[in-house]
């Protein structure tokens, strides 16, 4: 008897407590005591796209590049896709505690080679001549390499978006937070036939970081000569850093 009271808890969890801890995000690390890195939850969706439509379409290169933001065709288009991008929930967020305020975050979504084809068979075409102009490069690229062939995979998870706002930037919160998504996110994957991670890098500054997570490059091509070769007109100068867009990918080891 006294051997089953000692494995009881000293306190039943009551049906509150149950329901409070499952209904609190999934938190992956606290980095240096003050930024919470953690999966997307529903409540941030506003504060996210807020952090797309005044920051993201700026500073991003391809956005830059095309001057996106100038196009408000291609910025509702945008917008509308980030909206879908997320409502999976495979995203991860960077809170900073002392504010509560959310200061990053990396869009990442679960491809299958069952929708592959499906993806490729018609040409997609978007509101906005920004966006179209940027979605031909991306689809130029993502044709170049096939993950699924080159990794014999069925499944890989892929980065569409990664973020971290301008006044918080150098105090390695990016790096970490894509390190979350490979060492422990990734992972939970497995099951699924995924091993997997790929994106389309598009500036010098993400490329060293990814390739620093042992992420390698599979295709790179100069924006400006495709650009050239394609009849587009940049309306800015590409600068150096952001002239070249890498696909990227690693295969993390099955355990």
């Amino acid at each position: 008897m006294s051997k089953l009271k000692q494995d009881l808890p000293s306190e039943e969890e009551t049906d509150e407590d149950f329901m409070t801890r499952i209904t609190q995000p999934r938190i992956w690390t606290i980095f240096k005591s003050e930024f919470i890195f953690q999966v997307f939850i529903d409540e941030r969706f506003d504060e996210i796209l807020d952090m797309f439509k005044n920051y993201y379409i700026y500073e991003e290169s391809l956005c830059s590049n095309n001057s996106l933001s100038s196009d408000q065709d291609s910025i509702d288009q945008f917008l509308y896709l980030i909206k879908h991008w997320i409502s999976d929930t495979l995203s991860s967020i960077v809170i900073e505690k002392s504010s509560g305020k959310c200061i990053g975050i990396i869009v990442c979504r679960f491809c299958s080679i069952e929708d592959n084809s499906l993806e490729f068979s018609r040409l997609r075409l978007y509101e906005g001549e920004k966006w179209n102009i940027i979605q031909s490069f991306k689809n130029y690229l993502s044709q170049k390499v096939d993950i699924y062939k080159y990794y014999k995979s069925v499944a890989f998870f892929r980065v569409y978006a990664w973020f971290i706002l301008p006044p918080y930037r150098g105090q390695g919160l990016g790096k970490k937070l894509l390190e979350c998504v490979i060492d422990q996110q990734l992972p939970e994957m497995v099951h699924l036939g995924c091993n997997v991670i790929s994106g389309i890098f598009t500036n010098k500054k993400s490329q060293v970081i990814a390739s620093s997570l042992g992420l390698k490059t599979l295709y790179e091509v100069n924006y400006t000569e495709w650009a050239n070769q394609n009849n587009v007109i940049l309306t800015e100068n590409v600068k150096p850093e952001n002239a070249t867009a890498s696909v990227m990918a690693c295969q993390i080891t099955k355990k």
